[in-house]
């Protein structure tokens, strides 16, 4: 049989007679690369073409086999791949002794053929025996006494054949992959380029009080009744940067999955996400937050659904990818400490069980999609119950200070004053009590200022800008002794804090202009 004949032969069996799939050919088309899985164990098949006269050619061909091999098990996911190296020449090489599994034996998890035309030499091995040892069963028909013009024949009816089967597969794979349209992914970033410009017009991306009147996710707003928040916050984001990395996230994950899914799955999956990415936020998290970053971890959900439901096609397209920008950003999460990994954690969780209830296109209807319906219902309704009854998170004192701090900054001295007396009531704290002195400077009531300034240098002993405005609410009272003496403890003080916002000089020369 002729090599070309014999190549396109065997090919042919593994991939019409026991259903194998291709997953690489060689654009000169003398390489294959061929899956196979079989009692749950896996094994690459390679099936080349050469014509080597001496074992130094094949020798080079095998390293170069084994650093392909590692490309391959990216694509092929198993502990312990099997390799499977068959040769298909005319003769085989003149210096090969043994058979080529005996030369080079001690290969780890590597075994290797030559089928030859001349197979009456020991060296060459039978292509029903290593379809044998590879554990099929299909009995291998071999052809005898064929003309030059026969064997090209079969050898250009094999190939099509192989390629016809390929083309049917791929084109399965793309009714899978681009199932729909990413027309919401596009309506969605829109969505969120519109309300971040409105949000910088407003006061801010950056600005806390700005983000909470456009429905960033607050845990106190939300547990009086101002649920909306858990998906208004999913349109907002906090700087240009956060919005750019999410924008770009959305239109690769978000447009890859709406293909897969569709449209309306896509949406079903999109909100679910970011809602179970709000309500681990609200649970865990006390601080405001906002961003799609919960929506975008839900996609890669649908994306691990998919993998769990297609696993050959998901590695041998983009899984290895996913997994490992999954495994960076998830561990980004967890050594930066501004980053809400609750929020991501929660929407990846969340788009893989809705991508599990809504499922694929064209799969059916399964009874599981019921229970995990259910399963969805009950999770989230668990988180938001803990979040009420979490009151660690239900409110954070830093917050509550920023925000504050933040009302001062507007004039809004009532609303600030609110705050700190709401924050001052459960426990002391020397940055309310500073704060509150200055409502009181705002407000011209200068003894009352005084008296929460010199609580606030009580409870922390450090603390310059305390006695820095101490020493200017005593000159304003004409206790220049004490200004003094407030003025001389905010130079000490200051010292290791270093804060070269405190105006020494002109303290001073408000004494001298007093005095």
């Amino acid at each position: 049989m002729k090599p070309n004949h014999l190549f396109w032969k065997f090919i042919y069996h593994l991939v019409i007679k026991e259903d194998l799939r291709i997953i690489d050919i060689s654009p000169d088309n003398k390489q294959v690369w061929i899956e196979k899985e079989q009692n749950g164990k896996k094994a690459a098949i390679r099936i080349v073409k050469v014509e080597y006269d001496w074992m130094k050619d094949l020798e080079i061909d095998k390293e170069k086999a084994k650093r392909m091999l590692n490309k391959v098990k990216k694509i092929i996911p198993a502990r312990k791949l099997i390799f499977f190296n068959i040769y298909v020449s005319t003769y085989p090489p003149v210096d090969l002794n043994s058979k080529l599994v005996q030369h080079w034996e001690n290969e780890e998890n590597m075994k290797s053929f030559f089928i030859a035309s001349d197979s009456a030499q020991s060296t060459v091995d039978e292509p029903g025996d290593v379809l044998k040892t590879m554990g099929f069963e299909q009995h291998w028909e071999n052809s005898h006494d064929l003309m030059a013009e026969e064997h090209q024949f079969y050898a250009r009816y094999f190939k099509k054949e192989v390629f016809r089967k390929q083309e049917q597969l791929e084109k399965k794979d793309k009714n899978l992959l681009l199932f729909g349209k990413p027309r919401f992914t596009y309506l969605l970033l829109v969505s969120i380029l519109l309300v971040f410009f409105a949000v910088e017009q407003a006061g801010g991306s950056t600005d806390i009080l700005t983000l909470i009147d456009f429905g960033a996710k607050y845990n106190p707003a939300i547990i009086e009744g101002e649920w909306w928040r858990f998906f208004s916050a999913m349109f907002l984001h906090i700087g240009f940067f956060h919005l750019f990395m999410n924008s770009l996230a959305l239109f690769y994950l978000g447009g890859a999955v709406e293909r897969m899914y569709g449209t309306t799955r896509f949406i079903i999956i999109y909100f679910i996400a970011g809602l179970f990415g709000s309500l681990a936020s609200f649970t865990f998290n006390e601080q405001i937050s906002a961003g799609a970053s919960g929506a975008i971890f839900g996609c890669f959900g649908a994306l691990l659904y998919f993998g769990f439901i297609h696993q050959k096609l998901f590695f041998r397209t983009m899984g290895m990818n996913v997994l490992i920008i999954l495994a960076i950003n998830l561990s980004f999460g967890f050594i930066v400490p501004a980053v809400d990994n609750g929020a991501h954690i929660g929407g990846l969780i969340g788009g893989f069980l809705a991508s599990a209830f809504v499922h694929l296109p064209k799969h059916g209807w399964k009874f599981r999609q019921v229970f995990i319906f259910f399963l969805t219902a009950v999770l989230s309704s668990t988180l938001f119950w803990y979040g009420h009854a979490n009151e660690s998170k239900a409110e954070s004192p830093l917050l509550d200070l920023q925000i504050a701090q933040e009302h001062l900054e507007r004039d809004n001295v009532e609303e600030a004053e609110y705050i700190l007396e709401s924050l001052l009531e459960n426990k002391d704290n020397a940055q309310a009590y500073f704060l509150m002195g200055n409502v009181s400077i705002q407000k011209e009531d200068y003894e009352t200022s005084a008296q929460y300034f010199e609580k606030a240098a009580e409870l922390e002993n450090e603390f310059p800008q305390a006695h820095y405005n101490l020493s200017l609410v005593y000159i304003e009272l004409n206790e220049y002794e004490k200004a003094e003496l407030a003025l001389a403890r905010a130079k000490e003080t200051n010292e290791s804090k270093g804060d070269e916002r405190l105006n020494f000089e002109k303290v001073e020369e408000l004494l001298k202009e007093r005095e």
